[in-house]
């Protein structure tokens, strides 16, 4: 079943003003990263993480520009239907991404433990940039990828198969996963990798029950290839059937 196609005026007019406010909380969102990590680090002169504030608001806009107005709205609303449990565990990351960031500046403030070499350093700030565009290749893919988990009935819900999805089962979180993990590395903090793995290992909880639920309330999830798990490697025999089937 194809999706509801978006509304002529979802390109201008109303899909504008959805666009224009994505981007403007976008903005609004890396601001106050950067007040809390500039904040906590007691200093501006901090040239990685001036490099890692505008890598990521670069990267987040590009997603908005290209992403349908009619998901930005989607987004941007409260759903009463969505589970409990995701609402929750959303919250609690969204604490400890602060967390992360607050440590990295009092890292830098305090000198504290050991350094990260500059190199280093570099190389992990390239590397949670492309987490970051995997979130965002998705995100472009995946016309049901929804802030919090929930089956999407109105939006006549259904397996996507195509981009980033044809080789990992979520490439969403997988993506979020590495931005994690490397993250308090380019900030220069080995300390910030404490809440940093938490973090990640909240992801995969939610990624276990996002894809149980998916399995029990989606039709058609149960035959989707593969196991537990964020990475999903699918063999060219399976890409082939995807070819030949339709979504469903």
């Amino acid at each position: 079943m194809e999706d509801n196609p978006v509304p002529q005026t979802g390109k201008t007019g109303s899909g504008n003003a959805r666009i224009t406010s994505a981007v403007a909380g976008c903005v609004i969102y890396v601001a106050i990263n950067a007040i809390i990590l500039f904040g906590s680090a007691g200093t501006l002169d901090w040239p990685m993480a001036w490099a890692f504030i505008v890598l990521s608001l670069a990267v987040f806009i590009a997603g908005i520009l290209r992403t349908s107005p009619d998901l930005l709205e989607v987004r941007s609303r409260r759903h009463n239907d969505s589970k409990i449990w995701d609402r929750v565990l959303v919250s609690v990351l969204a604490l400890i991404s602060f967390i992360i960031l607050i440590v990295a500046g009092l890292t830098v403030r305090f000198g504290m433990g050991w350094q990260v070499p500059l190199n280093v350093q570099v190389l992990a700030l390239v590397i949670l940039t492309l987490g970051n565009c995997l979130i965002v290749w998705a995100t472009w893919t995946n016309r049901f990828f929804s802030a919090t988990v929930r089956l999407q009935t109105d939006r006549c819900h259904e397996i996507i198969s195509d981009g980033p999805y044809r080789y990992v089962r979520h490439p969403g979180y997988a993506g979020m996963i590495v931005y994690s993990l490397f993250e308090p590395l380019a900030l220069g903090s080995f300390q910030a990798l404490a809440p940093a793995i938490l973090a990640v290992m909240l992801f995969i909880v939610r990624t276990h029950l996002e894809d149980k639920t998916l399995r029990e309330e989606l039709s058609g999830y149960r035959e989707y290839p593969g196991g537990f798990g964020i990475i999903l490697s699918r063999t060219c025999g399976e890409m082939n059937e995807d070819k030949k089937k339709p979504e469903r």
